[in-house]
């Protein structure tokens, strides 16, 4: 997993990417977490598929923008995050908040 600085639109977040795979999974972390939570999970699916963990605005080390961050704001940071990534097309796995989070991009995009 190769971590990094990404700009998703105007939002700079933390990315840990695999950068292999013709399948993609971005893991989405719940409230109060970040991208270490998916730790013991990727061992057991990177060799398969591309896996994507992404610092949620405001949480691990993600930039925070505001009081609050919608979760159509969200949303449009992670499918931004996909795009600076080159993924068009990704199964989106969410824990708690990161269901929420999963759900609007599925219900926007």
């Amino acid at each position: 997993m190769v971590e990094k600085f990404i700009m998703a639109g105007t939002t700079p977040v933390h990315v840990a990417d695999s950068e292999q795979g013709s399948k993609c999974v971005v893991l989405l972390h719940g409230s109060l977490e970040s991208m270490i939570v998916w730790e013991e999970f990727i061992p057991l699916i990177y060799k398969s598929v591309r896996v994507i963990t992404v610092d949620i605005p405001g949480h691990g080390i993600s930039e925070v923008k505001g009081e609050v961050h919608t979760m159509d704001y969200l949303a449009d940071v992670i499918v931004g995050a996909m795009d600076s990534l080159g993924v068009d097309r990704a199964c989106i796995v969410g824990h708690s908040m990161g269901g929420y989070v999963a759900v609007d991009i599925c219900e926007r995009y």
